[in-house]
């Protein structure tokens, strides 16, 4: 099972994450905040107030809003791999 241990918000809607293992990367999640269930981090302020969950190891935010840590890991190893393959992201 994934363990993520840092979180960090960056500028322009996008997170930094990296895993026990060592495995890190950026996510941009300013698509996601068209979605109900992430209106609450629109702001600035409350997007910046991520931070990781002590039970489940997954994303949180004050609001309420969470991001899976297998979803969020399948993402950067999707993302790393398209890099390696030379493809435009």
């Amino acid at each position: 099972m994934y363990k993520i241990v840092v979180v960090k918000a960056l500028d322009n809607f996008q997170i930094y994450v990296e895993y026990a293992d060592g495995f890190s990367g950026v996510i941009n999640v300013a698509k996601m905040l068209k979605h109900k269930d992430y209106k609450c981090i629109n702001d600035e302020n409350e997007f910046k107030k991520v931070n990781v969950d002590k039970k489940t190891k997954d994303i949180v935010w004050q609001c309420g809003a969470t991001m899976c840590k297998t979803a969020t890991r399948n993402m950067l190893e999707l993302k790393q791999e398209i890099k390696n393959l030379g493809l435009p992201l």
